[in-house]
């Protein structure tokens, strides 16, 4: 302990949590992530079975590090990205969020990987660095020239690399050999069928977390058509084909998409049509840091949302969001104005603008948006906001209303939901979060059959609040003010 007299400060990062509701605004990503970084001892076998294919809750950047680890090797490690927008992102963590690693450091790559390791420091103490992200210390075998045993050397994790320690007595070589078998994280392994089963995993998210997610995400993979189609229809069947959600993704802005045009006939091509996709094309840029689109409509949301008591009323278009470029996917910038990214929201695809000097999600649509087939696409699936609004309420009825099941349902009982409802919406309504809405008992919805077997409807009629697409101002010339010149009669 050192020695102290006087008055001191030292400014601790921040490492709280953020409040967790069963229902709100709450993603699930699905990915990759180096769990291996858990097993800091390097133990053989370790059970790493918890971590895989089962849903997490994230509340923080050292939550994330000590749950499932941390890489900034997004393209191998994708949960690295959501975890850095949402707890790391230099502005306020928004959370929490749920994820479902799909990566196992149980399965390797088959070749063998030798690397060379120049090694720095002084004779019995010499250090180096394995350098890969997909190296697990359990696998990793030292050895020298001058011959070493594993008890002269250690391994810890450091960041996403590997330290070394070669601690023999007069040990004194520049360099050493690692070498160890990668853990797999190609779609070799990670293929549409594990894909599929961590998507399934979500169902366990409220048995398990006490939470209820409403945001499906994959960056990286859900630019992948199998992959998304696999999304599209998690969120279609319902969270335990009970709780409705929606999907953000990406269109790939590789060569194949890396102009607005082919954007667009890509979105066509690869069938990203569906009212539950929030789809985002290209990328976005801060320092070094590269992000999916979709990432930060899903951060953008959840920020909004709670702005606002977790109520999605307010579309997550023309927000600032924590980026100062737009790239494509090998990094190259790319530049439109508002007028060429209406065009993409024309056609249902979110992407960027430049607003006041800042860059802003710009999109308020999603992916079945398409205004040349306006006529054919409901009212309520018209804006991103009319639609998970919708879902808000269908699934806050649910959860709210649970405990009234398997309970006996007398008129007194309907009268006293259809009361405690219609508060609940006047209140949403007061608040400018619905335009309208009412709730009633209709005997059209409840024949004898069902009620004998203990069904009861209730019907809800609402209206969303619309959101502002545009505001036109119309200024015409007009000669009166002319009469202030002459102090005569109006023209």
């Amino acid at each position: 302990m050192v020695y102290k007299h006087g008055v001191y400060g030292e400014q601790i990062p921040y490492a709280g949590t953020i409040p967790v509701a069963a229902l709100g605004t709450i993603p699930v990503y699905i990915g990759n992530a180096p769990i291996q970084q858990i097993n800091t001892e390097g133990v053989a076998d370790y059970d790493y079975s918890g971590m895989v294919n089962m849903p997490m809750l994230i509340d923080s950047l050292p939550s994330a590090k000590s749950s499932i680890g941390y890489s900034d090797s997004w393209d191998k490690y994708t949960l690295g990205e959501a975890i850095k927008a949402h707890f790391d992102n230099g502005i306020s963590a928004i959370g929490p969020i749920i994820v479902i690693n799909m990566a196992s450091p149980t399965i390797l790559e088959a070749t063998e990987t030798t690397e060379t390791i120049i090694l720095s420091g002084v004779a019995g103490n010499k250090v180096g660095y394995i350098e890969d992200p997909q190296a697990a210390i359990e696998n990793v075998v030292v050895t020298s020239t001058t011959t070493i045993t594993s008890s002269d050397y250690s391994l810890e994790y450091e960041g996403d690399s590997i330290k070394i320690t070669i601690t023999k007595a007069g040990y004194d070589d520049a360099s050493c050999i690692a070498a160890y078998n990668r853990v797999d994280v190609s779609d070799t392994v990670l293929t549409t069928t594990v894909f599929e089963n961590a998507l399934n995993s979500i169902d366990l998210s409220e048995s398990k977390l006490g939470v209820i997610p409403n945001i499906i995400a994959a960056p990286n993979y859900s630019e992948k058509p199998t992959y998304h189609a696999k999304m599209i229809a998690k969120a279609t069947a319902k969270i335990s084909q009970k709780w409705y959600a929606i999907c953000a993704s990406d269109i790939i802005s590789d060569s194949t998409a890396d102009t607005i045009a082919e954007a667009i006939a890509l979105k066509a091509t690869n069938g990203y049509t569906s009212k539950l996709d929030k789809v985002c094309w290209p990328m976005a840029k801060l320092g070094t840091y590269q992000y999916h689109l979709s990432t930060l409509a899903v951060v953008t949301m959840q920020q909004q949302d709670t702005l606002v008591d977790g109520v999605p009323y307010i579309s997550p278009s023309n927000k600032l969001i924590n980026a100062s470029s737009v790239v494509v996917e090998d990094g190259t910038p790319i530049a439109f104005d508002e007028v060429t990214a209406n065009l993409l929201n024309k056609e249902g695809i979110t992407t960027t603008n430049i607003v006041k000097g800042a860059l802003r999600l710009w999109g308020p649509h999603m992916a079945n948006y398409s205004y040349e087939a306006l006529d054919n696409i409901l009212p309520e699936d018209r804006s991103d906001a009319s639609i998970r609004m919708m879902q808000f309420l269908l699934n806050s009825l649910q959860y709210d209303y649970l405990d009234d099941v398997d309970k006996p349902l007398s008129r007194r009982d309907i009268d006293s939901i259809k009361a405690s409802v219609q508060q609940w919406l006047n209140g949403l309504v007061n608040e400018g979060k619905l335009l309208y809405a009412t709730i009633n008992f209709n005997e059209t919805s409840n024949d004898t059959t069902d009620l004998v077997n203990g069904d009861f409807t209730f019907d809800v009629a609402t209206t969303t609040t619309p959101n502002a697409k545009s505001l036109t101002f119309k200024v015409q010339y007009s000669l009166v003010g002319l009469t202030t010149l002459t102090g005569g009669a109006t023209v």
